[in-house]
């Protein structure tokens, strides 16, 4: 039976081979998806017709072989054409991308999606089991007034390190004044009380006014809190002599780390963020611009941004309560090796979700993050993931991309035994992409209808959970200065 087989497949074999060159004129004037189903063909009667062609053309001239061996040289060279990308005709054939009836194969020619779902357990799986419930912990969880709260994130720690670091600034230009009261050292009550009054003069978007009118009250429009706090000029001078390291030795560490001036005090309040809130089941992981025109060698221009200018930051945030848990400010390329990190979207994602790492939540991102590699090693650390693909990835079969023939409001699905992809049609010529470890079947929410927009369940779950970062938040203050 064994060497029947070997027999048969030898055979059928040598027709393919012999069916391709005979009639590759014929062939080449085919769309790629039918040359595809007559090349993968498994219908005997389709083997009998190559048989029978083959039986005609053999009192064909030798030198006809010959010709038709050149010809199938350009095999190699047609397939690597179809590997860079679907010309407009593939993109109109609903079976681009298909291996067979139950499969999809993406542009890698490796990764395959299925139609069907995987069968489905009865039990909740674990990864959508969490055992922290959110909220406040710790100290957090019995204060009541919101400066308790306060001073629990600018702590004695980061208030001790900007008053030395002051201190120490003050000193060298304590020569430059004339009165040593007018360059007298600063202490942690006044820090607390000018920063507060940054806090107030933000709040009341009077950043843009001139100082003198907030402390002049000859025509009763100034801010009682400013001239009963301290006075105009001491302002002023603290807001000169504002910093957040050792002067002395900044330029040593800033030619190792970029962001020296306040890496310290970036870490601590790191610290903070994550030991007073726990954060819910639902994460988000993206990045925000903060308004600054000032001399920075890691400002960056984002013209789809309101503020255009300012600084990058990535940020993991609290989905359901837009509490910030981790950040990282983006300063690009690290003048030394032994300081640099990676700045791939990747390895950003893996930093950002350090914290939550094993509690089985779920991360949320948009398309600049999101990879099926980053998924399967998000998987790996007990976190699910759920976001936007971009139409470039090779992972993503050609069937998916947006086409003008697809039926608007209309979902394809593709499914692996840990993730699953989804293709929304929106409108005419649009498609939507997400990827999830987190959804396991091609259900669609009844709140949509399923005659109205029909979304499926990951389309709106992107959607509820793909919220708050915002550009120019003001719990960046501190970084300003």
């Amino acid at each position: 039976m064994a060497e029947q087989s070997s027999i048969l497949l030898s055979t059928v074999s040598r027709l393919c081979s012999t069916h391709w060159r005979k009639n590759w004129p014929l062939f080449s004037k085919m769309s790629q998806p039918k040359r595809l189903r007559d090349e993968r063909s498994k219908d005997p009667m389709k083997w009998l017709q190559w048989y029978n062609e083959m039986e005609e053309d053999e009192s064909e001239p030798e030198e006809n072989e010959s010709e038709s061996d050149n010809d199938f040289v350009y095999e190699s060279e047609h397939d690597t054409d179809s590997e860079q990308g679907a010309d407009e005709e593939s993109l109109d054939d609903e079976d681009e991308g298909m291996l067979d009836n139950d499969t999809y194969l993406a542009k890698d020619g490796m990764t395959r999606w299925r139609k069907g779902n995987f069968p489905l357990n009865v039990r909740t799986r674990a990864c959508n089991i969490i055992t922290h419930l959110p909220g406040p912990r710790k100290e957090a969880r019995e204060l009541k007034s919101e400066i308790d709260i306060y001073n629990l994130f600018l702590d004695e720690d980061i208030i001790g390190t900007i008053v030395e670091s002051t201190n120490i600034y003050i000193q060298k230009v304590r020569a430059k004044f004339g009165r040593e009261k007018d360059a007298r050292e600063t202490d942690a009550l006044e820090a607390r009380a000018f920063i507060g009054l940054l806090y107030l003069i933000g709040s009341l978007r009077c950043s843009k006014k001139n100082f003198s009118k907030l402390w002049d009250n000859s025509k009763g429009n100034s801010l009682e809190s400013c001239y009963l706090c301290m006075s105009e000029r001491r302002f002023r001078f603290l807001l000169k002599c504002l910093r957040f390291d050792d002067i002395r030795d900044r330029e040593q560490r800033k030619a190792l780390d970029k962001l020296a001036p306040v890496q310290k005090i970036m870490e601590l309040f790191n610290k903070n963020c994550q030991k007073y809130f726990c954060a819910s089941e639902y994460l988000t992981v993206d990045e925000q611009l903060l308004s600054f025109r000032g001399r920075c060698s890691f400002r960056q221009y984002i013209p789809s941004k309101p503020a255009k200018y300012g600084l990058k930051v990535f940020a993991l945030v609290d989905s359901k309560t837009a509490y910030r848990l981790n950040l990282e400010p983006y300063v690009g390329k690290q003048p030394d090796r032994l300081c640099s990190i990676s700045n791939a979207a990747e390895d950003i994602v893996l930093r950002l979700v350090e914290p939550v790492r094993g509690t089985n939540r779920n991360i949320t991102g948009d398309n600049w993050f999101s990879s099926l590699s980053l998924a399967k090693k998000l998987q790996s650390v007990n976190l699910t993931y759920v976001g936007t693909m971009r139409q470039n990835k090779r992972e993503i079969p050609e069937g998916f991309l947006p086409n003008k023939s697809r039926q608007i409001n209309l979902s394809i699905f593709g499914f692996q035994k840990d993730c699953s992809l989804v293709s929304y049609c929106p409108k005419k010529g649009k498609a939507v992409l997400i990827l999830s470890t987190m959804h396991f079947d091609g259900a669609i929410d009844a709140s949509t209808g399923e005659a109205l927009k029909a979304k499926s369940n990951m389309v709106t779950f992107y959607n509820m959970t793909k919220v708050g970062v915002q550009d120019d938040g003001p719990w960046y203050c501190f970084m300003i200065f």
